[in-house]
């Protein structure tokens, strides 16, 4: 047990404790480069950073999953890396469905982005764990076109539908958001 200590304590002190600051003298061209991430090692995703909460677009989409007509919960905390501490500027904090939207920028996202960040499949056949011909609803209004491509906007109501077709749920946002 004492052994297992030492060198859990030996490691840290060897990679420097999660310091930025490495002056060994290693350049880019002599270094693999992996995917992106953020100084606090999440993956950079779409170019989407998980960091502190940034407020300067701050707004809220709705997505509803539904399979033969019965609601397919959104889970809580897509987008929030409780082991890097931190938020992606796409999440939820809860499995009401609704998307928070904050980011340091006035980008445009989409569904892609967001399907993205919680590491799910997204496509005109695939959604999460629906699978076949798929129904999107933006709005009242059925979708066509490539579902990556839906633009989150302020108050939009997303709805995915696998089987049975019914009408797109409604949805209030509560006050505030």
């Amino acid at each position: 047990m004492a052994r297992a200590f030492v060198l859990v304590i030996a490691l840290a002190a060897l990679c420097g404790c999660g310091s930025s600051s490495d002056n060994t003298g290693t350049t880019a061209a002599s270094t693999p480069q992996g995917p992106a991430t953020t100084s606090n090692g999440a993956p950079v995703i779409d170019g989407i950073k998980c960091e502190p909460e940034h407020l300067e677009t701050h707004y809220h989409a709705h997505l509803a999953l539904l399979r033969d007509g019965k609601n397919v919960k959104v889970p809580a905390y897509i987008g929030i890396d409780f082991k890097h501490q931190c938020l992606y500027w796409l999440h939820t904090h809860d499995a009401t469905g609704i998307m928070h939207i904050e980011s340091p920028d006035t980008r445009t996202y989409t569904l892609g982005n967001w399907f993205d960040v919680w590491d799910k499949p997204l496509s005109k056949t695939q959604a999460d764990g629906l699978k076949g011909n798929l129904k999107f609803f933006v709005g009242n209004r059925e979708f066509s076109g490539d579902p990556r491509s839906i633009v989150l906007k302020p108050h939009e109501l997303i709805t995915v539908e696998q089987g049975k077709t019914v009408e797109p749920p409604p949805f209030t946002f509560p006050p505030g958001l």
